[in-house]
């Protein structure tokens, strides 16, 4: 067994300025919030818990990770990326949950400490993972592996020894699609605003966030040879463009046919409406409330609507787009 390596990164509280305002939102936590590392990772104090043995995780030849930040095209993704490696596996993905066949590593370190009532749901479309990081050695290979976590915080050998897929997605667009997300698994209450989470979100005190340097670990990483760089919006703009480049990545090939074929799986139509993909509060079709909610890149504008926030929106992004030569894919 390899051995173990100490955690790089300090940990350390939020201010209590910014415990006492994020606790008014995150219901159900005791202990202080957290930020990790050089960037200030915002978390539960649970990841504090479990940060060394996450980053102490062995990492095998064969596995296959997809890592995002959160709301960024993940699930997408990921059901890509396995019919892909699975030889275009159509019934095992019908018949198995995506949150079967990937391990979520981190998700039970963003447990509330205070209910009780948060033992995962029996019913396959409800759980958010099977699998973590605690029976991650258990699992048979080859393993595929879901995170929400930075490069820098997962297992220092993980490029250097598997497969890793990233998708980005512009943050304004994440920004929305991460406030129903924060609804729909009762992070929050129902009533918060977008302004009141908007508020959050610039001030880097939500879960996962800072998001640039998150995206930006990445992108740094993008010539590396066993990193595949997606964007959200180029899977939007040319889907079958982002099929060929992950077989190949994956050393896998097919017909244009049975490409054709993937593609239309993979249509976001298809997507909302597979079974394995229900994770929403509402069945009416017109909630904002549901895993899988519009898939558009742009909808931000539409959310942003007071010139406060239209401002502040302009500033944030053009500040941090200052400092890299990083750029989103505009999607007509």
């Amino acid at each position: 067994m390899a051995e173990k390596v100490i955690f790089p990164y300090e940990i350390k509280n939020v201010t209590e300025e910014e415990d006492k305002l994020v606790k008014k939102y995150y219901k159900d936590y005791v202990r202080p919030f957290i930020r990790v590392g050089p960037h200030g990772y915002f978390w539960m104090a649970g990841f504090g818990d479990h940060a060394a043995d996450i980053y102490n995780l062995e990492v095998r030849p064969d596995d296959i990770w997809v890592v995002s930040f959160s709301r960024s095209g993940t699930t997408w993704l990921q059901e890509l990326v396995w019919l892909i490696a699975n030889n275009l596996n159509y019934d095992g993905a019908a018949t198995t949950p995506l949150t079967k066949r990937y391990a979520f590593i981190e998700y039970p370190t963003q447990a509330s400490e205070k209910r009780k009532d948060q033992t995962p749901s029996t019913n396959s479309n409800h759980r958010a993972t099977f699998d973590d990081f605690r029976n991650l050695h258990t699992l048979t290979s080859p393993r595929f592996v879901k995170t929400h976590l930075p490069l820098s915080l997962l297992p220092p050998k993980l490029l250097d020894t598997a497969k890793v897929l990233y998708i980005a997605r512009d943050p304004r667009d994440v920004a929305v699609s991460f406030h129903f997300m924060h609804k729909l698994f009762r992070y929050f209450d129902e009533g918060v605003t977008f302004e009141e989470f908007w508020d959050l979100f610039k001030k880097d005190l939500l879960l996962h966030l800072p998001i640039f340097p998150h995206i930006e670990e990445a992108w740094a990483k993008r010539d590396h040879e066993n990193m595949m760089f997606l964007f959200y919006e180029e899977m939007q703009k040319n889907l079958q463009s982002v099929i060929d480049k992950v077989c190949k990545f994956l050393g896998k090939d097919y017909t244009n046919e049975q490409k054709v074929k993937l593609a239309e799986h993979l249509s976001f139509e298809n997507m909302k409406k597979s079974s394995g993909f229900k994770f929403g509060k509402s069945e009416n079709k017109d909630s904002e409330i549901t895993f899988m909610r519009k898939g558009k890149s742009g909808n931000w504008i539409n959310y942003f609507n007071t010139e406060k926030m239209k401002k502040e929106v302009d500033e944030y992004f053009e500040k941090h787009m200052k400092s890299t030569d990083l750029r989103f894919p505009e999607v007509n």
